[in-house]
């Protein structure tokens, strides 16, 4: 197993490690992602609101906080399945064979993009989120999210193998 697969072993979702011990090619790198469904914004932000809220409105008997905490605990709800449905599109793992880069989802191939296809990389910033694109000269391409661990050496290595240099 390549260094930077072993640092990381326990970031590694068990469907993940699975699908990279099966595979028939040379493991170049595994990047595992950091953050897990619960740490999305939209969910992990009004539950703790609804928590802070209650507790403060039943500690000091105010009403008004309790019934916020209840408002924010009913956003919390509701946002509970677009959360779900949204981390089942997220790369938990992207792994770099000697031929392809693939972005997994627990064990299953959200993309793939090999890298005699490679036309180039981009980094694309959003108000201060960063991501990579692996782009293809034809299909989908592939996205490198910020929470993947070492991004900056993944595209690096990704470089080396698709014969590119990333825009930036």
């Amino acid at each position: 197993m390549p260094p930077d697969v072993a640092e990381d072993a326990l970031l590694v979702h068990a469907a993940d490690q699975a699908f990279v011990d099966a595979l028939d090619e040379a493991l170049v790198a595994l990047h595992p992602n950091e953050s897990h469904w619960w740490n999305h914004a939209s969910f992990a932000l009004p539950l703790l609101g609804a928590i802070a809220f209650v507790a403060i409105g039943l500690l000091t008997g105010k009403a008004e906080a309790t019934g916020f905490g209840l408002f924010l605990a009913g956003i919390t709800v509701f946002m509970l399945p677009v959360v779900l449905l949204t981390w089942r599109a997220t790369a938990t793992a992207i792994v770099l064979t000697n031929r392809r880069a693939l972005a997994l989802h627990d064990g299953r191939i959200l993309r793939e993009v090999a890298w005699a296809d490679v036309e180039r990389i981009e980094r694309i910033e959003t108000l201060g989120n960063v991501r990579w694109k692996f782009l293809p000269r034809e299909g989908q391409h592939l996205t490198v999210e910020g929470e993947i661990v070492d991004v900056p050496g993944l595209v690096a290595r990704a470089e080396e193998l698709a014969g590119v240099t990333a825009s930036t």
